[in-house]
């Protein structure tokens, strides 16, 4: 069973109505709603910046509901990103370690330089770098102390498209490797399906539901190496190529999301990886999309597309497409 990071039971501050929601150690939390619906007010609340009125706070099974800010062992990125304009890169990252009064500063300063590649910039000050190096600096200085919970509040938004757009794989990127349980805050849909493990939909200050996000596993039956990176999966009634595993196992399973699903009423007209023909079992709406369940081969598979994707979709039969990169290869567990 995964262990839980953050757990919070009924908790009511300002326009917060019972909130209540969980995240495990590791997972990436959105929380999706339009302005004044109370993202923010959330962040504030379980950071301690506001005091709850009622409910509680658990962070890794500890209650910290009455802990002040400084104890709660939680980092928080504010939109504007607050660095310090008079400190350089370095010093911004050191900062909190020196209120910590942290052994080993410059080692670790130098660690977190390294891996958010921003080493030749430390010594410039926040307003001679770019947007996307504000954001690394903003990342490496919360993570520098090692927290239990990391909070961000739309931290990308003041950077353009394609900028924020990378800025997110990089953050993913860096958040996975840290494996710290992350609370992200945004009014983009389409932004919480790509970086949020769980997606809550907040509404006048009430959580109106919690989307998981769909993930497909079927138990592998055979597995064959095409190439030192790449496998021939089959499953009992169609193959997959895919990335090949991380360590060697007994046993596997496939795990791909529903949204990594592309679907066509017509075949490719030459070859494509991993296509295969579907049939439509059943299909919900879940706002502006379509959660599809599809017969593939004998095997049940579920794909979420954007409605209008599904609107030019005609009859029952179709193909679909799994994404290559998006397919893992896991160590099949007993409780499989």
């Amino acid at each position: 069973m995964a262990e839980l990071g953050l757990r919070i039971e009924d908790l009511s501050c300002r326009i917060l109505k019972n909130i209540s929601m969980s995240l495990n150690k590791g997972e990436i939390g959105v929380v999706l709603g339009p302005n004044g619906a109370g993202k923010t007010t959330l962040l504030n609340t379980i950071s301690g910046i506001y005091e709850s009125e009622s409910g509680k706070i658990f962070l890794n099974g500890e209650n910290i509901t009455n802990l002040p800010p400084e104890e709660r062992n939680i980092s928080y990125i504010f939109q504007n990103l607050a660095l310090f304009p008079h400190l350089t890169v370095f010093e911004n990252i050191a900062f909190p370690l020196k209120v910590k009064k942290e052994k080993n500063i410059n080692e670790t300063v130098e660690k977190f330089l390294r891996k958010l590649d921003i080493e030749n910039i430390k010594y410039k000050y926040p307003l001679k770098i770019s947007g996307g190096e504000k954001q690394r600096v903003a990342i490496a200085r919360a993570l520098v102390t090692s927290p239990s919970l990391l909070l961000m509040d739309e931290p990308f938004s003041s950077l353009d498209f394609e900028m924020r757009r990378f800025i997110r794989h990089e953050f993913m990127r860096i958040i996975k490797s840290f494996s710290i349980t992350t609370l992200f805050v945004t009014h983009d849909p389409y932004e919480a399906e790509e970086v949020g493990d769980k997606i809550f939909r907040i509404e006048n200050g009430k959580i109106k539901d919690e989307n998981l996000k769909i993930k497909n596993r079927i138990l592998v039956t055979s597995l064959k190496r095409i190439s030192e990176n790449t496998v021939l999966v089959d499953v009992g009634g169609f193959s997959l190529v895919a990335p090949a595993p991380e360590k060697n196992s007994d046993s596997y399973y496939i795990e791909f999301g529903a949204e990594d699903i592309h679907i066509s009423c017509n075949k490719p007209p030459t070859p494509t990886l991993n296509t295969v023909s579907a049939n439509v079992i059943s299909y919900k709406d879940i706002d502006r999309r379509k959660i599809i369940t599809l017969d593939v081969r004998g095997k049940k598979v579920v794909a979420d597309v954007p409605a209008y994707i599904w609107d030019e979709i005609e009859g029952t039969r179709l193909f679909i497409t799994i994404k290559y990169r998006d397919i893992y290869l896991k160590e099949a567990k007993n409780d499989l």
